[in-house]
């Protein structure tokens, strides 16, 4: 059986969720749609598509 890995922001481990970070992303510095991947880094869509990023669950 598979375990779900949470994924938590790299600056206060917190989840997306709780996070109260300022979000934006860490390629192209954009604010819109921003969302946290796997490294804890955020990323806009743009920049996950290009990247092939996935999030934790869809929004």
């Amino acid at each position: 059986m598979a375990t779900k890995t949470k994924f938590v922001c790299a600056q206060c481990e917190m989840s997306e969720q709780r996070c109260e970070c300022e979000k934006y992303c860490c390629l192209c510095q954009g604010q819109i749609d921003v969302r946290l991947c796997h490294d804890g880094l955020y990323y806009c869509s743009a920049c996950r598509e290009a990247c092939d990023y996935k999030t934790e669950q869809p929004r």
